[in-house]
């Protein structure tokens, strides 16, 4: 498990599922593309899940984790360029809710 000492977490809700599909599919390769960019900037970890528990919502988890506020930031310019590069492809109307957080404690089982 990486040594993060802050995370966010962005919900992605989409119109239909197709848009869903298709922006998943594309917000993947585009950060594939800047993986790089984001791990120099100290981003440690990102994982990708469908919200399956809300009925009648389609949406996307992403829980991102940062070596620190200051790789938080880093990240968040390279964000503004990937949000403008998925809107430029795909045209896909989301709509996105941030939170964020420092780690108080962190457990593996």
């Amino acid at each position: 498990m990486p040594d993060s000492k802050l995370m966010s977490y962005i919900t992605s809700d989409f119109q239909s599922q197709s848009d869903l599909k298709v922006g998943q599919m594309e917000w993947e390769k585009i950060m594939e593309e800047k993986f790089q960019k984001f791990k120099n900037a100290g981003a440690l970890r990102q994982t990708v899940s469908q919200i399956w528990n809300k009925e009648g919502t389609l949406r996307l988890g992403h829980l991102w984790e940062y070596k620190d506020e200051k790789s938080f930031v880093q990240c968040q310019k390279i964000f503004r360029e990937a949000e403008i590069e998925f809107k430029t492809k795909t045209g896909i109307e989301w709509k996105v809710f941030s939170n964020r957080g420092v780690i108080i404690y962190d457990v593996e089982y």
